[in-house]
């Protein structure tokens, strides 16, 4: 009995003597960075950072810069939360006599199919004024530098723009079975082509430049028990387009106008509040509302919306800051991550993650197993954002450990020639075993 006693007691000092994260120190942490599955071929950048002691607990080419995908989001985040108003604006309006001039500040939500923000449409719908719209100066391209030029068909291909409007994407819904189809929104100028050659699930493609979509419907038999599509297609956007669209939904008549620069003197109408929006973006990783808050960004300041304005001016302020966070140039040129010239240092990453409000952000981040990007992946212990290209896969955020503390990580895998999948389950790994160690 006392032998059994003794040994409880040693049993209890020595595990009440480990260390700090003894059960997975540095050394397991890098050994695994080389060995686990889909690392071996790849290049793996990481960092793991305590916030409350100060203290890097591993770090792995966390000065390199290497492709984040949409972990950038977490850039145009922190740019939008400094730079945007709590409640965001949906237009600015001028009203001169019996007349409206309207113009756009970037917002996306107007009639979004995922979030549908009837803000603008019953606006300009209880007006009683001559509706003209001025189609406000962009610089950007439909598509970002660095973007895939095939992407264009792709649903998270959306083109940005001055105004969007139904999230600059058209829905069609195939009934396979009566051979029939219907989109939202419905519009007469868009032309359709019926392919005679069914497929093994129906399909719907655009010409790139022109708004003319083919249809194949699937083939089925009794056994299915699916007989209907819903595909998303980008539509290519025009400001005649734009005009049209918001004509059709508003039932009033709208015409363009010319003008120099905004007026000094205008009206702003409320639209959702920011928060709403950053969730939206980052949870799903939506690429167009990333790109619409960097022009938000440069909209404030400036008459002509601009990305590269955006991060100039971002960069800019950053630099004037007594504790600047970033020492050097970030290598940034886009707000959603799709340009593979966007090159980020996982220290970069910990960086901005440490500068962020923990009680404010997690709930807009997605998190393990329950919601966004992750809902599929890893345990609710982990609020993190995504970012996937080919052959690279990223992961930024903040693990809640079973002592009650909250350590900021980055992973960045390059390069690799394995599976998303399986450098995922990697993560996976690594994930758990900081979880139970820290």
């Amino acid at each position: 009995m006392k032998r059994s006693l003794f040994c409880l007691l040693i049993l209890s000092l020595s595990i009440s003597s480990l260390s700090y994260g003894q059960r997975y120190p540095k050394r397991k942490i890098l050994k695994d960075l080389k060995s686990l599955p889909g690392f071996e071929n790849g290049f793996i950048g990481f960092k793991l950072y305590d916030p409350v002691k100060g203290k890097v607990i591993a770090e792995q080419y966390a000065d390199k810069h290497m492709t984040p995908a949409s972990t950038t989001k977490l850039f145009t985040f922190n740019a939008g939360r400094q730079y945007l108003p709590d409640t965001l604006s949906a237009l600015e309006y001028v009203v001169k006599g019996d007349s409206l001039i309207f113009w756009s500040t970037g917002y996306p939500l107007t009639l979004h199919p995922d979030h549908p923000d009837s803000t603008v449409v019953k606006f300009l719908t209880k007006s009683d004024k001559q509706l003209f719209y001025w189609p406000r100066p962009m610089k950007d391209e439909r598509f970002g530098p660095g973007w895939g030029w095939d992407d264009y068909l792709a649903y998270y291909g959306a083109e940005k723009s001055v105004f969007p409007i139904y999230g600059n994407s058209v829905q069609f819904i195939l009934d396979n079975e009566k051979k029939e189809f219907t989109t939202y929104p419905s519009y007469k100028g868009w032309q359709y082509q019926i392919e005679t050659n069914t497929s093994d699930r129906g399909s719907v493609k655009r010409d790139e430049f022109w708004n003319e979509f083919k249809i194949s419907y699937k083939q089925i038999d009794e056994l299915d028990s699916i007989k209907q599509d819903t595909l998303i297609r980008p539509f290519r956007y025009s400001n005649p387009l734009f005009m049209d669209l918001l004509s059709n939904a508003t039932g009033k008549s709208i015409k363009p106008i010319q003008r120099e620069s905004r007026p000094e003197a205008f009206q702003i109408l409320k639209g959702v509040r920011a928060d709403s929006l950053f969730k939206w973006m980052l949870q799903p990783s939506d690429n167009l509302f990333a790109e619409q808050i960097m022009l938000m960004v440069s909209g404030i300041h400036s008459d002509t919306l601009s990305t590269e304005w955006a991060i100039d001016y971002y960069q800019e302020e950053q630099s004037k800051s007594t504790t600047p966070l970033f020492n050097n140039k970030l290598t940034w040129r886009d707000g959603s991550g799709l340009s593979r010239y966007n090159m980020f240092k996982p220290c970069e990453l910990v960086e901005l993650l440490s500068s962020f409000d923990e009680e404010r952000v997690l709930p807009l981040f997605p998190q393990g197993g329950t919601s966004g990007s992750l809902e599929d992946w890893y345990g609710p212990y982990v609020y993190a954002k995504t970012g996937t290209l080919s052959n690279n896969h990223s992961l930024a955020g903040y693990i809640k450990t079973d002592s009650g503390k909250t350590i900021i990580f980055t992973i960045m895998a390059n390069h690799y020639t394995s599976s998303t999948s399986t450098i995922r389950s990697s993560f996976g790994v690594i994930l758990e075993r900081i979880k139970k160690a820290y």
